[in-house]
């Protein structure tokens, strides 16, 4: 009994002294990335889309200084202060990530790169495969697989070289690349299936013409506007890809004017991916614009921005697999009258936000199951568990050739 007593004892003391990570920490650009342009502005960039780690930033338009898109890392630098730092690559814009699992980053042609070769090699690094959805805003993800396959699902962006002022407006398909390991280690596509035209089993109801696509990590569901549904307003709505990869099922209208949907990890056993989005909200009768929270179990919306600054996020917002939530955007830092502006990265914990931890604290029977916070513990493990996908050893010096100071 004494030996049961003490090891429960321990286990209470490890909970208690988990330590939580900051409710924001930002993370502003170092090296070329914070020179300012011709216009004296510092870039933000555009379209960001973040790796499940929180390590890694994709970046389209970066700026006078740097390649059109760059892959930001976010390190900590010699004063322990975590930094922003551009690799440079040889994408062109609107490169994106095969999303849930981070093992490829894609250029517009298809091209599949590996994140370890490009922050080997920069500019020079070599494609391993190319397949897939072409062209201008395309987002794909891993599905579930096996036998050493990987499957790879990329969503289209509609009339994508549409010069009538519909660009990103249209029917909507997807493809499906299997890949494989060569004896040498290359990954190689051994099957393309697609195009798969989709949601005609909805038009009665959705209409045919979507906007604003984005698939969540594991390729089962995705994101999109429909521009003409019947009885209703155009909103961002969820949907499931059917069995034959051409049907859709409607599982959610958020009901909301977000300019994009953003899909996370699911933070709970059963239960589903939370999104994030910018929009605007009220806290209390307060209009607020920034980084909102959907919390799919509860059907709860939060505001996670950082309400104690001055600052203009990004609205390309994107979810780790531990729960965080980080964002491009730009923040002053004052001290007295003197305000210098910032440009970088905002690290949120969104179970620490006012919006989360009020509710929290008057709905305590109905979200028993939430996280009080996101521990320094589980952002490690989720960094070391996503190694795997990098082709990436820890123990590597963290300047490489693709970067730039």
């Amino acid at each position: 009994m004494k030996k049961l007593i003490v090891g429960s004892i321990l286990v209470l003391s490890e909970i208690s002294f988990a330590k939580c990570i900051p409710p924001y920490e930002y993370v502003p650009f170092e090296g070329k990335a914070a020179r300012p342009n011709r216009d004296g502005y510092v870039t933000l960039g555009n379209y960001a889309r973040i790796s499940p780690d929180g390590r890694y930033v994709l970046r389209s338009f970066s700026g006078d200084h740097l390649s059109s898109v760059t892959l930001m890392e976010l390190r900590k630098s010699e004063n322990g202060q975590k930094t922003a730092v551009a690799h440079e690559t040889d994408f062109n814009n609107e490169a994106f990530p095969v999303q849930g699992s981070w093992r490829f980053l894609v250029d517009l042609d298809g091209s599949h790169y590996k994140v370890s070769d490009l922050l080997r090699d920069g500019k020079d690094a070599k494609k391993q495969f190319r397949g897939g959805v072409t062209g201008f805003y395309t987002t794909a993800a891993e599905m579930k697989s096996s036998n050493g396959e990987i499957k790879i699902r990329s969503l289209s962006w509609p009339n994508q070289h549409s010069n009538n002022g519909d660009q990103g407006v249209g029917e909507l398909f997807n493809k499906i690349l299997t890949v494989k390991q060569d004896g040498s280690g290359k990954y190689k596509v051994v099957k393309e299936e697609g195009a798969f035209r989709m949601c005609r089993n909805l038009r009665s109801s959705e209409g045919s013409i979507y906007s604003l696509p984005m698939v969540a990590p594991g390729g089962e569901e995705f994101a999109a506007m429909p521009q003409n549904p019947k009885g209703s307003q155009p909103s961002i709505r969820i949907y499931k890809f059917g069995a034959n990869n051409e049907d859709c099922q409607m599982v959610e209208n958020l009901n909301v004017p977000a300019s994009k949907v953003i899909f996370g990890f699911p933070q709970r056993e059963g239960g589903k991916a939370p999104l994030v989005f910018f929009s605007s909200s009220y806290q209390g009768s307060r209009p607020v614009n920034g980084i909102h929270y959907y919390d799919r179990d509860l059907k709860k919306i939060f505001f996670i921005s950082d309400i104690s600054k001055e600052l203009s996020a990004d609205s390309f917002p994107g979810m780790t697999k531990d729960g965080r939530v980080i964002y491009g955007a730009k923040w002053r830092d004052c001290a007295g009258s003197n305000c210098q502006e910032k440009t970088g990265y905002i690290i949120a914990d969104p179970y620490q936000s006012a919006d989360m931890k009020a509710f929290k604290a008057q709905n305590s029977a109905v979200v028993k199951n939430l996280k009080q916070c996101i521990t320094e513990e589980e952002v490690r493990e989720t960094e070391r568990a996503q190694d795997e996908f990098y082709g990436v050893q820890r123990e590597q010096p963290s300047e490489s050739k693709g970067g730039t100071k």
